[in-house]
């Protein structure tokens, strides 16, 4: 494991060469330091960082072996009124993600470092929209989207039902609407 700080970024299919699909990264994405790194059977990496900061990737400063950026840093907006972990909505969204982390994290010792690192409000809401979103899309709006009230509101919105059924794909297609349109391609480059 390293200390160093990494960036994360969705990836978008552009186009295929040579039967291999290539991938575009989208330009707001996470930084922050790995709390887990596996490799996969099939070559592919499981990272879960521990989200330190927004960032924006300006231009390429590398490509191999692996792309680094040149980035900026973009804070979340200062909110008028403070937020508590007592609130209903936010009680409802700890459970939510309490009850995620039991059913898929086998080992408890990794079940409570994973719990150690909710050391905020932001992550807990961070590792929801991660764990609990399964729209891509919706999960790209929630990490772009600078007000950490307005990120709780929506995933209070999104996850209506019952752990592990609660994506409301009504909502989904709603705030895909809303934000976008009613467009076939969503992320346009």
């Amino acid at each position: 494991m390293t200390e160093q700080s990494i960036g994360l970024s969705m990836a978008e299919p552009i186009d295929e060469l040579a039967g291999a699909p290539r991938y575009f990264p989208q330009r707001i994405a996470t930084m922050g330091k790995p709390i887990l790194l596996e490799e996969n059977e099939d070559g592919t990496i499981k990272i879960l960082i521990r989200g330190e900061q927004r960032i924006e990737l300006l231009s390429v400063e590398q490509n191999i072996p692996y792309l680094i950026y040149k980035v900026r840093m973009i804070p979340d907006r200062r909110e008028k009124s403070a937020l508590t972990f007592e609130s209903p909505n936010i009680e409802r969204l700890k459970t939510i993600l309490g009850n995620w982390v039991e059913d898929t994290i086998d080992d408890s010792l990794e079940r409570e470092t994973f719990m150690q690192t909710l050391g905020s409000l932001q992550h807990i809401i961070d590792y929801l929209a991660m764990f609990m979103v399964g729209d891509r899309h919706i999960r790209q709006l929630l990490l772009e989207n600078r007000s950490l009230h307005e990120r709780i509101q929506m995933l209070s919105t999104l996850l209506r039902g019952e752990y592990p059924e609660c994506e409301d794909s009504l909502v989904v297609d709603a705030i895909k609407d809303f934000e976008y349109g009613e467009q076939e391609n969503y992320f346009v480059h």
